[in-house]
This record gives structure tokens, sequence and C-alpha cells, in this order.
């Protein structure tokens, strides 16, 4: 298995530096607007660069709080501290600690951590995705009749809300379930299992979105943009279902 000195470091430290943390000490300002963070955002971040540089001192970062600016190019580490940071603030157990691998010009190894339960979903390209070490693929779930449907970023700073819409329409006239949890890496993990059978997100940020791609790609899921083509980092939209006739509703549904 390729990458498994990267898997292993993160398997040791990523739960080691999250449990270090005090929640109860935690301190919340805004970036921007309303934009948050937190001290455990900051924490986490600064701990893992520290421990990945230490075993891999030439590579390089694009992080949602010290590498804003930092370039997709090849061993580019993309970590998101937290995922659904405003879940943390408010102590509702809806987010991950989340982190990715960019090399040879591809998504590498994603790694994506839940606190609340200690889950741990990872992926490696081409080796498959797995749950606390046990392989996961989308059809493994076996209640399929159950639609669910995930969609994050339906929020104010978004002023394209079109596909949000459509699929609004669409879940409420074919009875499918929706959820909307605010953290892209958990919801993008549960996807992976087959739980949601369908999530749409027209956020672009790649440490958002690079750990559950991969997770989802090596799950077996089908990931699309809007006009149906394979989904490629940067693109605005990004669809993930777990079946063809999954993939053909939403379409019909967004270019409607």
């Amino acid at each position: 298995m390729k990458y498994i000195k990267e898997l292993n470091l993160l398997k040791t430290h990523v739960p080691r530096i999250y449990k270090e943390i005090d929640s109860n000490l935690k301190e919340v300002s805004f970036k921007s607007g309303d934009e948050i963070v937190t001290t455990t955002d900051l924490y986490i971040e600064s701990e893992l660069i520290k421990v990945i540089k230490q075993d891999f001192p030439n590579d390089t970062f694009l992080s949602e709080e010290f590498h804003k600016d930092g370039q997709l190019v090849n061993r580019a580490w993309l970590i998101d501290p937290i995922d659904g940071t405003s879940n943390y603030a408010v102590n509702f157990d809806a987010y991950v600690v989340q982190i990715a691998l960019y090399d040879e010009d591809d998504l590498a190894l994603s790694f994506i951590y839940v606190p609340s339960n200690e889950k741990v979903y990872y992926a490696i390209k081409g080796e498959g995705a797995y749950l606390n070490d046990r392989r996961i693929h989308v059809l493994d779930n076996k209640k399929p009749s159950n639609k669910m449907m995930s969609m994050v970023g339906y929020t104010n700073k978004n002023s394209d809300k079109t596909y949000y819409e459509k699929l609004l329409k669409f879940a409420l006239k074919n009875q499918v379930k929706l959820r909307m949890l605010g953290s892209i890496g958990l919801e993008l993990s549960i996807t992976a299992e087959g739980i949601f059978t369908m999530f749409y997100t027209s956020v672009k940020n790649l440490w958002d979105l690079g750990p559950g791609v991969l997770l989802c790609q090596e799950a077996g899921a089908l990931l699309f943009n809007e006009t149906g083509n394979p989904y490629q980092l940067g693109d605005t939209h990004l669809f993930v279902v777990r079946s063809p006739e999954h993939k053909q509703n939403l379409l019909q549904a967004i270019q409607h």
C-alpha cells in the first residue's frame, strides 16, 4: 500500500492532537464578516504542520488558517483543522478534522477524523476507502429505498442558489429526505458509506473538498459537475451519488 508512512503519521497524531484540546477553554473570533475561527482550529493546524514537517520537510501546505495562498503542487497537504467550525463553536458534534495529500498531480491520500465517535475514514488512490480499517463502498448500505440528500453551502455568502433551489424542489417532489449538517467532510464521509444517496455543494475551497472527494471516489461513488462530466478539482459545482440512476435523476432536475 502506497503512502503508508503518511497514513500512519495521521492515525497517530490527529486523534492525539485533538484530545490535547480542552474544548471548554476554546475562544471564538471572526476572521471576516461572520466567518468563525476558534483557538482549536489554530492549534490543530499548527501542530499538524509541525509533525508533518518533521517527517516530510520538503512538503508544502494549502490550509484554511495559515496557508490559504498555498499552491496545489506535488506533495501539498490540504488541511482543514475543524471542518464545521460553526457547529464546534456551539458544541454541536457535527464536525471533523480532515487532511488530504496531493501528489503526482492528483489527490493521493485522504484522512477524516470524527471526534464525536472517534471514527477514522481514510482513502488511498487506487487502494479503496476505509472506515476504522474496514473497506467501505457506497453500495454496502442495503437500504437504498430510504433516499437522503445532503447539501452544504446554502448561505447568504452564496449569491447563486439556483441548484440548491432546484434540488430542494426535486427532494420535496420525490420524497427524498434532506440533511444539511454544515460539515462537508462529515457529509461526504456519510455519503461514502452509502447512507446519503446524494450530495451537492457549490463550495470550492480545496481543504473543504479534497479529503471527502477522494474518499467518495475510492468508495465507488459517482462525482460530477453540473454538465454531467466527471468532477475536477476547481469545478464550481460538485454532485455525488451512489448510482447511475441517481445521477440521471439529479441531472434531469437541475437541467430543467
